[in-house]
């Protein structure tokens, strides 16, 4: 026992004190804002980006409304063009389409001569990316024309129509056995998604890194010196613990960070976010989903390394394990959109697809207890299971050089 607690500490401590360690704990919780809050910035960035609209108004008397409307929305990354056209629209309607494909205008809009009666509108365009623009700022633009327009026509007061536009007003209450608190749905979505993916980055990263180091001792013929004192089995478990406490201590690191700078709130992405108000239960998954996830995928990329001479020989196997956290990845919309359906059941009490999706299960919905703990006990046993099919590929493989691995020689290597 005493050469595994070595090896575990011999791990341990050349990741803790490598300066990839200590610039990832600092950067790691930039990379995450930007990686979760990025794509929202951007898209405001984007959405503020000046876009000219050749408008071609039939009817002469929608043109002006939709830029007062535009004005009094502060829509002003829209810049409106009026089109004259002469006696003929159609020709019109040709020329507009030739200062589009021309790009004098980003796009262009015709409004039918009887709008009010029949709202007719065609829009043009030369990039898919255009309709955003369309569905986004014209549309609603155009409808609030429009309603204004036939309530004044139909001669509704004022007071009325505040009446008939009227929008109800929510209020979200998160139900707990203890209590019931405010919930904003952007914070829940933020924390979730922030949560997943340190996960998800965690496990590849250090799981990886189970398989490059075994890979490099064995290259430089470091484990011969190992398995002089050690059996195989001890070198592994003691490399993916050794490995496993430093992300684990990167992670606690982040925590008690964000704990710290939450007890006065911290404000992302417009909302506020305390760590403190979230659940033991939920602190509890995150612990459990972390290190078990972990374990299952480190365990099997270093019995993939002891079975390969050089990381390109270990990419195609890899790459497999990979995709088995990058599909989850892909799925988590089906789990926020409908999380207590059957569909997103099955899928979250898949071992290699627990650490994601039973995760954001417990993040964005209340599953079943028995669920939850079903989906520890699948994800142990997978576990044990990958553990000892690592063993073996660690016994089979770790002292053998030259030739390059094939599926044919792990499923023999598994097979004994």
């Amino acid at each position: 026992m005493s050469k595994v607690l070595t090896v575990i500490r011999k791990e341990y401590l050349e990741r803790v004190r490598s300066k990839a360690f200590l610039v990832g704990t600092l950067l790691g919780p930039l990379f995450m804002a930007l990686l979760v809050i990025g794509p929202t910035a951007l898209g405001n960035l984007t959405r503020s980006q000046e876009r000219t609209v050749a408008v071609l108004d039939l009817s002469g008397e929608v043109f002006e409304p939709l830029a007062e409307v535009l004005r009094k929305n502060e829509d002003n990354h829209v810049k409106l063009r009026r089109h004259e056209t002469g006696p003929q629209a159609a020709a019109g309607v040709e020329e507009l389409k030739a200062r589009v494909l021309a790009k004098d205008v980003d796009a262009g809009l015709v409004i039918g001569a009887d709008f009010f009666a029949q709202p007719q509108l065609t829009f043009y365009n030369t990039a898919v990316s255009a309709v955003v623009l369309r569905d986004e700022t014209l549309r609603p633009a155009l409808n609030e024309v429009l309603r204004e327009e036939r309530f004044q026509r139909a001669g509704v007061p004022a007071d009325q129509r505040e009446y008939i536009l009227a929008r109800s007003e929510w209020t979200t209450l998160q139900l707990s056995a203890a209590a019931e608190a405010a919930q904003s749905a952007d914070v829940g979505i933020i924390a979730a998604i922030t949560m997943v993916m340190i996960i998800y980055i965690m496990v590849l990263l250090y799981g990886q890194q189970n398989l490059t180091v075994v890979i490099e001792e064995k290259s430089s013929r470091m484990v011969e010196v190992l398995l002089s004192s050690l059996r195989p089995e001890q070198l592994l478990v003691g490399k993916v613990v050794g490995i496993g406490l430093a992300a684990l201590t990167q992670v606690a690191i982040w925590t008690l960070a964000g704990f710290l700078v939450s007890v006065q709130g911290v404000a992302v992405a417009g909302a506020e976010i305390s760590l403190t108000v979230f659940s033991p239960w939920l602190w509890l998954n995150f612990l459990v989903f972390f290190v078990m996830g972990y374990f299952l995928y480190a365990s099997l990329y270093a019995g993939i390394g002891a079975m390969c001479n050089s990381v390109q020989d270990a990419q195609q196997f890899s790459m497999v394990l990979t995709m088995g956290m990058v599909i989850p990845i892909l799925l988590m919309m089906v789990v926020i959109r409908a999380p207590d359906q059957p569909m997103a059941t099955i899928l979250s009490l898949v071992p290699f697809f627990s650490p994601i999706l039973m995760f954001m299960r417990v993040t964005v919905s209340d599953p079943p207890i028995w669920q939850v703990v079903l989906s520890w006990l699948l994800l142990a046993l997978t576990i044990w299971w990958a553990n000892k099919a690592a063993g073996k590929l660690f016994r089979a493989g770790i002292l053998l050089y030259g030739s390059s691995p094939t599926w044919k020689s792990l499923a023999r290597a598994l097979s004994r």
